[in-house]
Order: C-alpha cells, then structure tokens, then sequence
C-alpha cells in the first residue's frame, strides 16, 4: 500500500513536468502573441501543483496522527508476541531450543527495549558458552556489541569486537563484525569533542567500511546500504538517490530495513533542499517505526526539527517530539535523549516566546480596555448630570403648569401619579418576591450539595478507617499473602474513580441539568452525543463539563479523567470538528452553557 502512494506521489511530479514541457512544442511566433495569455496558464499550473502537494501531504500527516493515537494497539501486540517468545523459552526442553527462543527474543528487543536486549544477549552468550558452540557465542557478540554501540558504550562494544576476532569462521560472520566496527567508529567520530580524535576514529571506519564493500556482493541490500551512505556523506545526492532506488528494491516494504531506507533518502532530499520531499520520506519511516513498535527512532523527531526550523509550527512539532520523546525514554538509552534534547529545548523556547507575546498582548488589551471603561464611565456621569438637569428643568415646568391649571387639574395629576406610584411598588414587590426565591433556592441547592460534600469526605474517612482495621487485622493474623493480593489489586481504585466519576456525573447535572441538550445544540444533528444513561455523562461530555466549570487545561483534565494530555488533546479536536458552527469559537460557547440571558 505504501508502494503504492510513493508511486502516485512520483508519477504525480512527472505529470506536472510532462504539463510544463508542452509549452515547449509549440510555435515560437504563436507564443509571442499570446505570451500574457501562457503566463497565466504556467500560473494556474503551478499554483494548481503546489495546492495537490499541499494536500498530499495534509493527509500523510492525517495518516501519522492516526497511527500515533493507535500507537497503544501496536505496542500491545509487540508486547504479546514477545510474551508468546518467552513462554516458549520456557517450555524448552534443551540448550539448543533455548538458545533459538532466546535470539528471537532479543531480536524483538533491540529497537524495543535496549536493556531487555541486552539482558537476552547475555542469555545467548551463556548458552552458546555452555553448548561450546563458538558460531553461535560469536555472532551473538557481535549482536551484543552493535547493541551497545547503539547504547553509547563504545568502549564495551569495542572490547567485544576484539573478543569475536579469533572466533570468525566464516566470511558472513566477518563481514557483519566489519559493518559494526564501521558504525562503531563512525559514532564515536561523530559524537568525540576531540578534533584529532575524530578525524583518527573516521579513517578507521571509513578503512572498515572500504574493506566491506570489496567483500560484498554488489547487489546486496548491505553493499547498497554502504554505498548510499558514502555518497550521501560526499554530497553525492543525485548519485546517491539512484543506489537509494536500488537499495529499495531489497527491502521488504513496511519491514525495519524499509523504514532504514526511507530515513537515509529523507537524508538525501534534506541536503537537495525539497523539504516537501524529505518530509514524505520521514513520514514513511515514521509511520513504520511506529506501526512495527519500534521505540528507537529517528524520523519523528528529525520531522518535528523540520517543523520547528522551517514553518515555526510548534504545535505540531511539540506534538511529534513528544510522542518520540516518549517511545525513546521506553527504548531507555542516553543517546538517543542527547539527540533528542536539543531539539525539545528548541521547542520550548519557542513556548516561551510565544507565552511572553501572549503576555504582552494581554497586558495592552488589559490597557486598552481599562482606558474604554474610563471613558465610559466619564460618559456615563455626564448622561446622568444631562438626566438630572432634564428633570428639574422638566420639574418647573410641571410646576408652572400646575399652577395654570384649575384644580380639579390638580387632583387628576396627583391621582394619576399615585396611581403610577401604586404600579411601580407593585413591580418592585413582585421583583423582590423574586429575589427571595431565587435567594432561597440558591441557598438550598448550596446547602444540599455542602451536605453531599460532607456526606463524600465522611464516607471516603469510613472507608479509609475500615481499609486500615482490614489491613492491621492481617498483619496480626500473619496473613501477608492475603494482605499482598488485596494491595495488589487495582480493584478498589477503579470503584473509586467510578464512584468518583458518578458523584461529579450527579452534582454536574444538578448544576446544569439542561446541560446535555445545549451541548447538543452545538453540535451537527448527525454528530450529537446521547448518553446511554440521561444521568451519567460519557468522557466526551465528562471533557466539556469540566471545561464548563473552568477547567480548560489538557493536562489537568487528563489528570482528572486518568487519560494522557494527548488523547484528551484528541478528544477535544475531534468533537471541535463536529461543531455545527466556528470551530475555533466552540470552547467559548460551552463556558456560556446556563448562563442566563
């Protein structure tokens, strides 16, 4: 399927070069009368391409976020077939099947959990030692001191290779002990501070990797490899793009070795300068790493750095650093973090400055709008004194009037006026009569729910004090076994966060119980929530109703609603797209939900 896309995305550039070398065949004098005419055309073209590119790559990156909030699914079947592994080695009946079970364990760990494959390479190397099978013991070591290559313990790693030396048998064994000698003073170049150093520990991998590559069979998918890498080093890119396209053909699409291949092209395009390019083939690579559970990687981070360096999107480069950040503290190896730490502090510098140009516009809102309140209450005084003169200016008039005006005149006036006066005291005491039920009822619902408070805290102290006698009893009675498995269990907490979840589902409702209905109302018909229980609350609803209440942090509500601050990001974008009006404007409308008008 992958195969597929990069072959639509390559036939998708030459169809446009295929468009622009129309023009080419066309009448030179015809051109030249009608040049405004094909500068517009070329326009469209062009705008047309970088528009189906643009799209293109939205949906790759749709593609991405999906695999990361199903990155659960994956690991969880990474974890099963490495439990199937163990329980094979298990069931083993001898040094041989043990040994097998054992490989095939720790091959599942080298870019799962380095110190898990590192534990199980030991395991081999005993095996292999006891069964005095020196093939084995030797490409085990070899195994070992790429993994602690990739570990950053070059000097382990080098004292294993020399170990192996007297051991290589066969030319298989010699070529993989002359790759890893290659990586491993490659790295040790890249990483030294010593610019003696690091030119001394090049030559020799440059040395290793020479002599590889007159061993090899040029049509290796390991030749290839090599050869890639050396031209790519050497600015080799259109060369080195060709003997990418042949390495491809050697790999398996969707297997480790296929994302390796993609990462190095991603490589090649960045030097080229098409970033478009780069970032399809980091999103490849990423997209495997992450489907095939791989916790040491590369391409999601170098692609979040791409982010951050050339579209200053740090929303969705702090989004992708995260998830990688993540996978490499489980893969658990300070390298990786070393890499990986330059460019989360970037990102958080970034943060930072945004935060300080928040800051700065609030402060000037907070300024502009204490100046308008000035004004408007300096305009409000002045209405009042026009009001004011208005009424005793009307006040004499009335006045005059009424001394014109006979007396039967008079009573009708100060009858009418009464009879004013009647109607306004009846308003305000129907007005007051109001705000004493309304003040009423606001104090029985305060004093009901202060109960159910009280009722909650003397409850959880009645549980915690029978939890505490149920526990001393078991450690009088020497029932550790008993007191193990009830501690142990995960049962009562998850009857209290139920517990938990019910009581802010009750008390939410009371508070707003046309809650439910006005959220709905912000919602497209078709995309409208209905619980299956009209007084209990889903985790969408659960999400809104703490944002309701003020609560608008990702992390705080996560920590709430025991989910992670990404899935609870996730929740709330997806229900934010199904909103029957501006999306961006949805979170205010919530907050205003029973607020009355």
């Amino acid at each position: 399927m992958k195969s597929d896309r990069n072959r639509i995305f390559s036939t998708f550039f030459l169809l446009e070069r295929q468009k622009n070398s129309t023009f080419v065949t066309l009448d030179y004098n015809y051109l030249a009368m009608n040049r405004l005419y094909f500068a517009f055309m070329a326009l469209f073209i062009s705008a047309s391409s970088w528009c189906q590119q643009s799209l293109k790559m939205d949906s790759l990156y749709r593609v991405l976020d999906e695999a990361i909030d199903s990155s659960e699914v994956f690991l969880l079947r990474k974890t099963k077939r490495i439990a199937e592994l163990k329980q094979q080695r298990q069931q083993a009946t001898d040094d041989i099947s043990r040994f097998e079970c054992s490989k095939h364990i720790y091959e599942e760990y080298i870019p799962f959990v380095n110190d898990s494959a590192l534990y199980y390479q030991y395991q081999c190397l005993d095996l292999a030692q006891r069964m005095g099978r020196d093939d084995l013991y030797a490409k085990t070591l070899i195994a070992l001191a790429n993994q602690l290559t990739e570990s950053g313990f070059y000097n382990e790693a080098r004292i294993h290779y020399d170990r192996v030396e007297p051991l290589l048998t066969t030319d298989s064994l010699h070529n993989a002990m002359l790759l890893g000698k290659s990586r491993l003073y490659g790295e040790m170049g890249f990483y030294s501070h010593d610019p003696r150093l690091r030119e001394s520990f090049f030559a020799l991998s440059s040395q290793y990797r020479d002599s590889l590559l007159t061993r090899l069979d040029s049509t290796s998918a390991e030749w290839l490899q090599l050869r890639t890498t050396l031209l790519m080093n050497e600015q080799h890119n259109d060369e080195a793009l060709h003997y990418s396209q042949r390495w491809e053909q050697t790999c398996e699409p969707g297997s480790r070795a296929f994302a390796t291949m993609v990462y190095y092209r991603s490589v090649i395009y960045g030097q080229q300068g098409n970033l478009d390019m780069q970032r399809f083939w980091l999103v490849q690579s990423a997209l495997i790493d992450i489907r095939n559970a791989i916790m040491d990687q590369g391409a999601l981070w170098s692609l979040a750095e791409t982010f951050l360096t050339n579209d200053a999107d740090v929303d969705r480069a702090h989004r992708y650093i995260n998830f990688s950040w993540q996978c490499l503290s489980r893969f658990s190896t300070h390298m990786r973090s070393w890499l990986v730490a330059p460019v989360v502090a970037r990102i958080n510098d970034e943060y930072k400055t945004q935060l300080q140009t928040a800051n700065q516009r609030l402060m000037l809102t907070i300024v502009l709008i204490s100046l308008l309140a000035a004004v408007l209450l300096g305009l409000l005084y002045y209405v009042q004194k026009k009001r004011r003169q208005l009424a005793a200016a009307r006040n004499e008039l009335k006045t005059a009037n009424d001394e014109l005006e006979s007396l039967n005149g008079q009573l009708a006036g100060k009858n009418d006026e009464l009879s004013s006066t009647n109607v306004l005291l009846k308003d305000v005491n129907e007005q007051l009569r109001q705000a004493v039920i309304h003040q009423n009822d606001s104090n029985r619902v305060k004093d009901e729910y202060i109960g159910k408070f009280l009722s909650i805290c003397s409850e959880y102290i009645d549980k915690l004090d029978s939890y505490r006698l149920k526990v001393n009893r078991k450690l009088k009675a020497n029932q550790y076994n008993d007191l193990l498995r009830m501690t142990g269990s995960e049962q009562l907490k998850e009857d209290e966060v139920k517990e938990l979840f019910d009581n802010f589902d009750t008390i939410f409702l009371r508070l707003f119980p046309t809650f439910v209905d006005e959220f709905n109302a912000l919602l497209r018909p078709e995309e409208r929530i209905m619980p299956k229980d009209p007084n209990q609350l889903n985790t969408d609803l659960r999400i809104f109703a703490l944002i309701r209440l003020g609560i608008d942090e990702s992390s705080k509500i996560a920590d709430f609603l025991r989910y992670s601050p990404n899935s609870i990001y996730a929740y709330r974008a997806r229900i934010k797209n199904k909103a029957l009006g501006d999306r961006n404007d949805f979170e205010r409308q919530v907050r205003e939900i029973g607020i009355q008008g």
